[in-house]
Protein backbone atom coordinates (compact mmCIF):
# COMPACT_ATOMS: atom_id res chain seq x y z
CA UNK A 1 0.00 0.00 0.00
CA UNK A 2 3.18 2.20 1.01
CA UNK A 3 4.81 2.03 -2.56
CA UNK A 4 1.40 1.90 -4.62
CA UNK A 5 -1.92 4.25 -5.40
CA UNK A 6 -3.72 1.13 -3.97
CA UNK A 7 -5.58 3.36 -1.14
CA UNK A 8 -5.55 6.68 -3.93
CA UNK A 9 -7.82 4.69 -6.78
CA UNK A 10 -10.89 5.36 -4.56
CA UNK A 11 -11.07 8.97 -5.53
CA UNK A 12 -11.12 8.03 -9.05
CA UNK A 13 -14.65 7.86 -10.61
CA UNK A 14 -13.90 3.79 -11.53
CA UNK A 15 -16.36 0.69 -10.81
CA UNK A 16 -19.07 0.48 -9.01
CA UNK A 17 -17.89 -0.30 -5.29
CA UNK A 18 -15.05 1.06 -3.46
CA UNK A 19 -11.44 0.27 -3.29
CA UNK A 20 -10.98 -1.46 0.28
CA UNK A 21 -13.82 -2.35 2.04
CA UNK A 22 -12.26 -1.07 5.10
CA UNK A 23 -9.53 1.79 4.04
CA UNK A 24 -7.71 0.90 7.76
CA UNK A 25 -7.67 -2.92 7.18
CA UNK A 26 -5.24 -4.85 6.00
CA UNK A 27 -4.88 -7.41 3.20
CA UNK A 28 -8.59 -9.15 4.08
CA UNK A 29 -9.89 -5.69 3.06
CA UNK A 30 -8.50 -5.37 -0.37
CA UNK A 31 -10.64 -5.56 -3.31
CA UNK A 32 -8.97 -7.65 -6.25
CA UNK A 33 -9.25 -5.06 -9.10
CA UNK A 34 -8.07 -2.15 -7.42
CA UNK A 35 -4.82 -3.68 -5.68
CA UNK A 36 -4.48 -5.45 -9.33
CA UNK A 37 -4.67 -1.88 -10.86
CA UNK A 38 -1.97 -0.01 -8.21
CA UNK A 39 0.51 -2.75 -9.48
CA UNK A 40 -0.11 -1.88 -12.64
CA UNK A 41 0.71 1.62 -11.82
CA UNK A 42 3.70 1.34 -10.51
CA UNK A 43 4.85 -1.07 -13.23
CA UNK A 44 5.77 -3.72 -11.22
CA UNK A 45 2.43 -6.11 -12.07
CA UNK A 46 2.66 -8.19 -9.14
CA UNK A 47 -0.02 -10.36 -9.36
CA UNK A 48 0.29 -11.26 -12.68
CA UNK A 49 4.02 -13.59 -11.59
CA UNK A 50 4.48 -13.74 -7.97
CA UNK A 51 4.78 -16.88 -7.13
CA UNK A 52 5.39 -18.51 -10.68
CA UNK A 53 8.84 -18.24 -11.00
CA UNK A 54 9.36 -20.07 -7.90
CA UNK A 55 7.77 -22.84 -9.15
CA UNK A 56 9.01 -23.01 -12.71
CA UNK A 57 12.76 -22.28 -10.84
CA UNK A 58 12.38 -25.50 -9.18
CA UNK A 59 11.22 -27.33 -12.34
CA UNK A 60 13.98 -26.29 -14.38
CA UNK A 61 16.58 -27.14 -12.02
CA UNK A 62 18.41 -30.67 -12.74
CA UNK A 63 16.88 -33.40 -10.71
CA UNK A 64 14.07 -31.55 -8.93
CA UNK A 65 10.54 -32.69 -9.61
CA UNK A 66 9.15 -34.62 -11.81
CA UNK A 67 9.39 -32.19 -14.84
CA UNK A 68 12.03 -30.61 -15.81
CA UNK A 69 12.89 -27.82 -18.71
CA UNK A 70 12.71 -30.24 -21.41
CA UNK A 71 8.99 -31.13 -20.65
CA UNK A 72 7.97 -27.21 -19.91
CA UNK A 73 9.62 -26.39 -23.21
CA UNK A 74 7.94 -29.48 -25.27
CA UNK A 75 4.73 -28.11 -23.04
CA UNK A 76 4.91 -24.52 -24.66
CA UNK A 77 5.59 -25.74 -27.63
CA UNK A 78 2.69 -28.27 -27.83
CA UNK A 79 -0.10 -27.12 -25.61
CA UNK A 80 -2.18 -24.03 -26.72
CA UNK A 81 -3.04 -22.95 -22.97
CA UNK A 82 0.48 -23.43 -21.36
CA UNK A 83 1.91 -21.50 -24.62
CA UNK A 84 -1.18 -18.66 -23.84
CA UNK A 85 -0.34 -18.33 -19.88
CA UNK A 86 3.10 -18.20 -20.63
CA UNK A 87 3.20 -15.68 -23.89
CA UNK A 88 0.25 -13.65 -21.50
CA UNK A 89 3.15 -13.23 -18.15
CA UNK A 90 5.64 -12.29 -20.48
CA UNK A 91 3.71 -9.62 -22.47
CA UNK A 92 2.92 -8.21 -19.07
CA UNK A 93 6.22 -8.52 -18.03
CA UNK A 94 7.39 -6.80 -21.06
CA UNK A 95 5.67 -4.10 -19.80
CA UNK A 96 6.90 -3.81 -16.47
CA UNK A 97 10.00 -1.90 -15.17
CA UNK A 98 11.46 -2.32 -12.20
CA UNK A 99 13.45 0.79 -12.73
CA UNK A 100 9.99 2.45 -12.25
CA UNK A 101 8.80 0.14 -9.16
CA UNK A 102 12.29 0.79 -7.30
CA UNK A 103 11.21 5.24 -7.97
CA UNK A 104 8.45 4.49 -5.91
CA UNK A 105 9.79 2.10 -3.18
CA UNK A 106 12.64 5.06 -2.33
CA UNK A 107 9.96 7.97 -2.98
CA UNK A 108 7.12 6.90 -0.66
CA UNK A 109 8.16 4.06 1.97
CA UNK A 110 9.96 4.55 4.85
CA UNK A 111 9.71 1.32 6.48
CA UNK A 112 12.96 -0.35 6.10
CA UNK A 113 11.49 -3.33 6.21
CA UNK A 114 9.58 -2.79 3.60
CA UNK A 115 12.33 -1.07 1.29
CA UNK A 116 13.91 -5.11 1.71
CA UNK A 117 10.72 -6.41 0.71
CA UNK A 118 10.15 -4.18 -2.18
CA UNK A 119 14.22 -5.20 -3.34
CA UNK A 120 13.52 -8.85 -2.75
CA UNK A 121 10.18 -8.49 -4.99
CA UNK A 122 12.12 -6.67 -7.57
CA UNK A 123 15.01 -9.99 -7.73
CA UNK A 124 11.97 -12.45 -7.68
CA UNK A 125 10.82 -10.33 -10.92
CA UNK A 126 14.37 -10.99 -12.48
CA UNK A 127 14.28 -14.39 -11.81
CA UNK A 128 10.90 -15.22 -13.22
CA UNK A 129 11.48 -13.28 -16.19
CA UNK A 130 14.48 -15.18 -16.86
CA UNK A 131 12.80 -18.73 -16.43
CA UNK A 132 9.80 -17.73 -18.49
CA UNK A 133 12.36 -17.20 -21.31
CA UNK A 134 14.25 -20.36 -20.68
CA UNK A 135 10.52 -22.11 -21.32
CA UNK A 136 9.54 -19.74 -24.23
CA UNK A 137 13.27 -19.45 -25.92
CA UNK A 138 12.84 -15.88 -26.28
CA UNK A 139 15.78 -13.76 -25.42
CA UNK A 140 13.61 -10.97 -24.20
CA UNK A 141 9.93 -10.59 -23.51
CA UNK A 142 7.35 -10.69 -26.06
CA UNK A 143 9.72 -11.68 -28.20
CA UNK A 144 7.24 -12.93 -31.06
CA UNK A 145 5.55 -9.62 -30.77
CA UNK A 146 7.81 -7.13 -32.43
CA UNK A 147 4.95 -4.67 -33.19
CA UNK A 148 4.35 -4.63 -29.76
CA UNK A 149 8.36 -3.77 -29.03
CA UNK A 150 7.95 -1.24 -31.27
CA UNK A 151 4.67 -0.15 -29.35
CA UNK A 152 6.08 -0.16 -26.05
CA UNK A 153 9.52 1.18 -26.88
CA UNK A 154 7.67 4.56 -28.56
CA UNK A 155 5.16 4.44 -25.51
CA UNK A 156 7.93 4.22 -22.75
CA UNK A 157 9.50 8.02 -22.50
CA UNK A 158 5.86 9.59 -21.96
CA UNK A 159 4.71 6.98 -19.57
CA UNK A 160 8.31 7.29 -17.07
CA UNK A 161 7.50 11.12 -16.90
CA UNK A 162 3.68 10.02 -15.76
CA UNK A 163 5.34 7.21 -13.24
CA UNK A 164 7.95 10.15 -11.73
CA UNK A 165 5.03 12.47 -11.51
CA UNK A 166 2.90 10.39 -10.05
CA UNK A 167 5.02 9.44 -7.34
CA UNK A 168 5.95 12.95 -6.29
CA UNK A 169 2.07 13.71 -6.28
CA UNK A 170 1.65 10.63 -4.09
CA UNK A 171 4.58 11.81 -1.98
CA UNK A 172 2.75 15.02 -1.52
CA UNK A 173 -0.26 14.35 -1.39
CA UNK A 174 0.55 12.15 1.85
CA UNK A 175 2.82 14.38 3.63
CA UNK A 176 0.02 16.82 3.38
CA UNK A 177 -2.89 14.61 4.94
CA UNK A 178 -0.32 13.27 7.59
CA UNK A 179 -0.60 17.51 9.47
CA UNK A 180 -4.38 17.82 8.05
CA UNK A 181 -3.96 20.07 5.18
CA UNK A 182 -6.39 18.47 2.78
CA UNK A 183 -8.37 21.64 1.70
CA UNK A 184 -5.58 23.84 0.36
CA UNK A 185 -5.33 25.07 -3.68
CA UNK A 186 -2.12 23.22 -3.71
CA UNK A 187 -3.47 19.97 -2.09
CA UNK A 188 -6.43 20.31 -4.58
CA UNK A 189 -4.19 20.57 -7.57
CA UNK A 190 -1.43 17.59 -6.61
CA UNK A 191 -4.81 15.59 -6.21
CA UNK A 192 -6.04 16.52 -9.65
CA UNK A 193 -2.49 16.04 -11.13
CA UNK A 194 -2.87 12.38 -9.40
CA UNK A 195 -5.53 11.36 -10.78
CA UNK A 196 -4.50 12.56 -14.53
CA UNK A 197 -1.40 10.17 -13.97
CA UNK A 198 -3.34 7.32 -13.34
CA UNK A 199 -5.57 7.86 -16.22
CA UNK A 200 -2.67 8.42 -18.34
CA UNK A 201 -0.56 5.59 -17.42
CA UNK A 202 -3.16 3.09 -17.86
CA UNK A 203 -4.16 4.93 -21.19
CA UNK A 204 -0.30 4.30 -22.01
CA UNK A 205 0.08 0.88 -21.33
CA UNK A 206 -2.54 -0.12 -22.50
CA UNK A 207 -4.23 -1.82 -19.70
CA UNK A 208 -5.02 -1.65 -16.05
CA UNK A 209 -4.08 -4.78 -14.30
Amino acid sequence: RAATPELELGALNVGSRPAKRNPKGGVESLRAIPWIFAWAQTRLNLPAWLGIGAALEGALAEGRGPVGKEELCKMYQEWPWFRTTIDLIEMLMAKSDRTIAQHYDERLVADKELLELGSHLRERFEVTEQSILAISGHSAPADDYPALQRSLRGRKHYIDVLNVIQAEALARLRAAEAVGATTGYDYMTTKDALLLTINGIATGMRNSG
